[in-house]
């Protein structure tokens, strides 16, 4: 049986109209996934996945040390905005944040949990903030960074929306003076602006699960087919267009690939091939953290039934 709720998920997810999504959800015998691509192959959705993401309030603090060679990346999660920007609450994220920045144990949130901020632990620090805030508190991730040893590169940070979104970027350098080159730094903190504002899921085309790519081949050949101008060309056609819809798919995907959202005559492949000769020392993208608030977190309602339990 098809619901409200489920039409209203895949409304969200899709961004598709009502009577659309449940006539995808019928072909798909309820399935959301097959009933997204079934939109998308005609047209009707989009390939962003955030879009239906459940949301939470709460900080994503990215921190970076003062050589920044090392980094941390802390998502703290609360019910409400107005508890989200209380003294207490932002307090709380960059303690946490703190800690995960100069613990290069932590990889996780269960390896933060292990850990104590003055004299407590993890746990009953939140509980005491559960307490005092009467909401549900939780820790969504958590992640230290750090530059291999002996190796070279820098970390660079971006706060968007005063901690709706977090980005930490690595690159790696020639040489070790570079990290404190301004002209390095201001590049890098442009990519981290990049992340940012073009959501990119991968840091290289190499990086796309091979099962994305086959779902994104499966999506576009079902575009051509109910494209009345492309059904009917022939197959070596097809796969050209084929093709050249995946690189796009990779170029704005990738945050390689992307074109620089500050002047579309360049990628960012091109941003750090510039800074590269100009410096006259290779510096080349490792990776990037991008954490938007709210990812994958428990609705409201499951946080709200949790903090009155």
């Amino acid at each position: 049986m098809i619901t409200a709720q489920m039409v209203k998920e895949l409304r969200e997810k899709t961004g598709a109209g009502m009577m659309k999504c449940k006539e995808a959800l019928n072909e798909c015998n309820g399935n959301l996934e097959e009933a997204i691509d079934f939109l998308r192959k005609k047209g009707l959705a989009s390939a962003d996945k955030r879009s239906g993401r459940a949301t939470s309030q709460g900080l994503v603090v990215p921190l970076i040390s003062e050589n920044r060679r090392t980094a941390g990346i802390v998502e703290a999660n609360c019910e409400t905005d107005f508890v989200a920007k209380t003294d207490d609450f932002i307090n709380f994220a960059n303690k946490l944040a703190e800690l995960v920045l100069n613990t290069p144990s932590v990889k996780s949130t269960s390896d933060l949990e292990k850990l104590s901020i003055d004299g407590q632990t993890i746990d009953d620090y939140r509980k005491s903030m559960i307490a005092k805030t009467g909401e549900n508190i939780t820790i969504g991730r958590a992640e230290h960074l750090e530059i291999p040893s002996g190796g070279n590169g820098f970390f660079d940070n971006y706060v968007h929306g005063n901690g709706a979104i977090g980005v930490i970027v690595e690159v790696k350098t020639a040489d070790s003076a570079v990290a404190t080159n301004t002209e390095a730094i201001q590049t890098v903190h442009n990519i981290a602006l990049q992340a940012a504002a073009m959501k990119p899921l991968y840091t290289f085309s190499n990086d796309v699960p091979v099962e994305v790519m086959n779902r994104e081949k499966d999506v576009i050949i079902g575009q051509i087919k109910n494209d009345p101008k492309n059904a009917n060309k022939p197959e070596e056609i097809v796969n050209k267009i084929v093709e050249g819809r995946l690189a796009k798919y990779c170029e704005e995907n990738c945050l390689f690939n992307q074109v620089f959202f500050l002047d579309d005559t360049k990628k960012i492949s091109d941003l750090l091939a510039d800074l590269s000769k100009k410096i006259g020392s290779e510096v080349t993208l490792v990776s990037f953290r991008r954490w938007a608030r709210g990812e994958g977190c428990e609705t409201p309602e499951v946080a709200t039934a949790e903090a009155g339990a």
